[in-house]
């Protein structure tokens, strides 16, 4: 019914919840269009606000090399361009028309990010046709929301012109939205994999989006045995029926036998049909894209986009509780360099030798959560080895953070919120970050020695 005139503010707040919560979508689209046009505008060549930009620099080195790619050139003529040439190609079209055209094909991206969180968050928590009341599902719909379309750190990254939700984000949340659609019908799926092979097809969809999103960014290769075992379990079969190889609930370090049948169970477990169907998928994808990023760009493809990311050391001052040691290490290596040059054995990868070392670390932690979490709780696997990898990580910047952000809406009711635990780990982080914040400007914008407080 129309408000009256003497209700007019409760009218206008009726109207914009009517749009926040049957236009989720658009309302996120639009907000991170307004931003990401109204801020650079602002301050970027604000006179005022000099030294501080809100463009993120990624996005120059982006722009800059698909502006090489639309005058028939290489995207690696760019210095530090180490991303995916399709990423280039892409802005390419759009480059030199508008500066703003891949701002906005990346908040497409994470808008669209955003109602996938938002769609699988209401899923996992709705309540039950009995309780489920209109205030429920308006509030539900609100919770879905804070969580990305209206969360002012994704915003913040997507506007400023990272890439993250368009190239790997996206691609992510389609394929855990896939094979928990095939996990939801488990019992059906049994039946149909006789005939239409249902699963099968999620498990092919699922695996050619993540060989899509591990071409573009590599580390959703981490992902690869969770959703391995999580369609192992989809398929069950006389495998899952079986023991663990123990009859003790702890795991059994120390006895080698069950150690080993364990090992063989789970090996057999991953080379079901289900599983191996993704994993061709995976490979298929990666490998086209990666042969036809080579074929049409060279072998700076491979080597810059994605052999570089597993030696990559970055002594600029960053999140990784790594930094500082490459910070001084790298002057020592730098020295050992030289002094082996001047004999003739010189070795000028030698920092990129150590960052190595830092892959053992996560790859036991990831494999060990894998098998632990994957079959069961797929979303909470995915989240706890994001976490993982990026806390053990030797490069963190803020996009590291949207990695697993993204995901924990997905696991969010498997956590305790409200425990006093809780809330001493967020007040810490949130006092870290302050404190960080407020020594990195001290460094980069006054030229403060602050190295090893920053640290």
């Amino acid at each position: 019914p129309p408000c009256k005139k003497s209700s007019s503010s409760a009218c206008w707040r009726r109207y914009m919840h009517i749009i926040l919560t049957h236009h989720p979508l658009q309302t996120g689209l639009y907000l991170r269009l307004i931003i990401t046009t109204a801020l650079p505008w602002l301050l970027d060549n604000n006179p005022y606000t000099a030294g501080v930009k809100y463009t993120d620099i990624d996005y120059l080195v982006f722009s800059d090399a698909a502006r090489l790619v639309a005058a028939g050139k290489s995207p690696y003529d760019r210095h530090t361009y180490r991303y995916t040439p399709f990423l280039a190609q892409l802005l390419s079209y759009g480059v030199n028309v508008s500066e703003y055209y891949g701002r906005f094909l990346f908040c497409i991206a994470d808008a669209f990010c955003g109602y996938i969180v938002m769609t699988e968050y209401e899923k996992q928590n709705s309540i039950s046709s009995n309780n489920n009341k209109d205030d429920d599902a308006i509030s539900r719909r609100w919770r879905a929301m804070l969580w990305w379309l209206l969360n002012p750190l994704p915003i913040n990254i997507c506007t400023r012109g990272s890439a993250e939700a368009l190239v790997v984000l996206l691609p992510v949340l389609a394929s855990v939205r896939v094979a928990l659609n095939a996990a939801h019908s488990l019992s059906s799926c049994n039946i149909e994999l006789q005939h239409g092979n249902t699963c099968w097809r999620a498990a092919a969809i699922a695996g050619f989006l993540l060989g899509i999103s591990i071409h573009c960014k590599l580390y959703p290769v981490i992902y690869s045995l969770s959703f391995m075992a999580h369609f192992s379990r989809v398929e069950g079969g006389p495998l899952w029926q079986q023991q663990q190889g123990h009859n003790n609930k702890r795991f059994p370090w120390l006895d080698p036998p069950a150690l080993f049948r364990l090992v063989v169970l789970w090996v057999k477990r991953i080379s079901m049909s289900t599983p191996l169907v993704f994993l061709a998928s995976v490979m298929a994808s990666f490998s086209i894209l990666t042969y036809a990023s080579v074929y049409y760009f060279g072998e700076e493809a491979l080597e810059e986009g994605i052999l570089y990311h597993f030696s990559r050391v970055d002594h600029r001052h960053n999140y990784s509780m790594f930094w500082y040691w490459i910070y001084l290490a790298r002057a020592r290596v730098s020295d050992v360099v030289a002094n082996a040059a001047m004999s003739g054995n010189a070795d000028n990868n030698g920092l990129g030798r150590y960052g190595l070392l830092l892959l053992f670390p996560q790859a036991i932690l990831l494999g060990f959560s894998s098998v632990g979490l994957g079959p069961r709780d797929l979303p909470f696997a995915l989240f706890v080895q994001t976490f993982l990898f990026v806390t053990h990580n030797k490069v963190i910047t803020a996009q590291y953070f949207t990695w697993y952000l993204c995901l924990l809406p997905l696991c969010a009711d498997r956590i305790r919120w409200k425990s006093r635990q809780m809330f001493v780990s967020l007040a810490l982080l949130g006092v870290a970050f302050v404190v960080w914040l407020l020594t990195a400007f001290c460094l980069e914008m006054k030229g403060l020695s602050v190295h090893f407080q920053l640290w």
